[in-house]
C-alpha cells in the first residue's frame, strides 16, 4: 500500500503543441493583420493564452475571405 504525499510538489509543465499557435493571416485582410500583430505581441510577452486566442481566430477567420 502506497503513502499520500505529505508535502508539496512542483507543478508538472506539459509542452505546448506549437500547431495551436499557428495560422497564415490573408495577405490584405485588416482583421488578419490586426490579428496577426496581437498574436506576435503575445508571443513576445509569453502571453500563450492569449497568442493562441488570437491564431485560432486567424485560422476560423479565414473562411471570410471568398476561397473556394
Amino acid at each position: 500500500m502506497t503513502s499520500p504525499i505529505r508535502y508539496s510538489q512542483q507543478p508538472v509543465e506539459l509542452p505546448l503543441d506549437g500547431w495551436l499557435l499557428e495560422g497564415n493571416p490573408a495577405p490584405g485582410c485588416a482583421v488578419c493583420d490586426a490579428l496577426g500583430l496581437q498574436r506576435e505581441q503575445a508571443r513576445k510577452r509569453s502571453d500563450w493564452a492569449t497568442s493562441y486566442a488570437a491564431a485560432r481566430e486567424i485560422r476560423n477567420h479565414d473562411g471570410g475571405h471568398g476561397e473556394a
